[in-house]
């Protein structure tokens, strides 16, 4: 796997940069990482959200998610009132001089002076954050803006449908220049030599280098040193602080695992560990052709499927001639009661 920025510092990382700035300098020192099922989820929205023919074809979940970016971006436009852009831009790296650049999802251009920057998230984790405090967007402003030197108006904005409504945010030629001194400022902190590396879960959850981080390693050791017997007595305050750590060593032990698992399939030994045959599991691609060759009746064939509800939207937008939002509500009125909808238990996650 081959890293395009060649080990350069990325946008995209600014956050966790500015967190611990350590972190960049050890993970130069590691191999590019393979990318998750979730990762490799998300390149394919995005390179259809860039007009890109994707094999094969979304599937249903992959669908949704680009079809709330799609509405989630119109609803952008209408928003900021600037009407059609005059260019697009669409999946390029921007580089600040060969220091560090940053993969930009979308520039709409107007004119030779305003711009909007979009950045889809496509997974259901959010940033926790606005458009306007988001350290990844304001560094893609400042990027911009670097490269395109005329402009004096930068609107960005976070399209993240699965994890939170979008946010927009305006930088103003006296906000880019501020924003390009705390960039730089980031920057130059993570390539001091030494640069101290502050383990936590925002810091940890994206980096390559966590299975070699010593300070990470040890948060590791002190939660191990916690005896179960113990832990009802703790109060809430300390039952936070534990969290706090079990993230980090969540992101941890993931990447321990993977790294191992990783050795493994490369034909290494590991004391204690071996490679098991994975689950099999059995799919019917084509229905259409199963039921042509079982025979069963309609009906009793029908009761063994489970319907796709984002598929079905899609045929009946299609049919209809339907925007995929209007094609939902009138799939809603139509099934009544039959359309069920669920929700799981609560589940606990950070809050920022």
């Amino acid at each position: 796997m081959t890293d395009e920025r060649e080990g350069k510092m990325s946008g995209s990382a600014m956050a966790s940069y500015a967190i611990c700035a350590g972190k960049h300098q050890l993970e130069i020192t590691c191999p590019p990482s393979e990318s998750g099922s979730a990762a490799l989820m998300g390149n394919r929205i995005h390179a259809y959200l860039a007009g890109e023919k994707v094999t094969p074809e979304l599937n249903d979940e992959e669908w949704e998610v680009a079809n709330r970016c799609q509405q989630e971006y119109a609803e952008i436009k209408e928003a900021i009132g600037l009407g059609e852009p005059d260019s697009t831009t669409l999946e390029k790296r921007l580089w600040y001089g060969d220091i560090w650049s940053g993969q930009i999802d979308r520039i709409d251009h107007y004119g030779e002076d305003t711009a909007l920057v979009v950045d889809w998230k496509t997974g259901r984790v959010g940033t926790g954050n606005t458009a306007a405090e988001n350290l990844q967007l304001r560094a893609y402003a400042v990027v911009v803006k670097k490269n395109l030197p005329n402009l004096k108006r930068i609107l960005v904005a976070i399209v993240q449908p699965m994890a939170a409504r979008y946010t927009i945010a305006e930088y103003e030629e006296i906000d880019l220049k501020l924003a390009d001194e705390q960039i730089q400022d980031i920057v130059n902190a993570a390539l001091t030599p030494n640069a101290p590396r502050t383990p936590s879960p925002d810091a940890c959850r994206y980096c390559r280098a966590k299975a070699i981080c010593p300070e990470a390693g040890g948060v590791a050791t002190q939660l191990a040193e916690v005896k179960l017997e113990v832990i009802p007595q703790l109060t809430n305050e300390q039952i936070g602080e534990y969290l706090e750590k079990a993230d980090i060593v969540d992101a941890f032990i993931d990447a321990l695992r993977a790294e191992g698992k990783r050795r493994l399939m490369d034909g290494q030994e590991i004391a204690g560990r071996k490679l098991t045959a994975g689950r099999t599991s059995r799919s019917i691609e084509d229905p259409v052709e199963a039921y042509e060759r079982i025979g069963l009746d309609p009906y009793e064939f029908l009761r063994s499927c489970k319907v796709s509800v984002p598929t079905l939207e899609k045929s009946f937008a299609a049919k209809n001639d339907m925007k995929p939002k209007e094609a939902k509500a009138k799939m809603e009125e139509l099934l009544g009661q039959v359309l069920v909808s669920k929700t799981g238990e609560p589940i606990m996650t950070r809050a920022k």
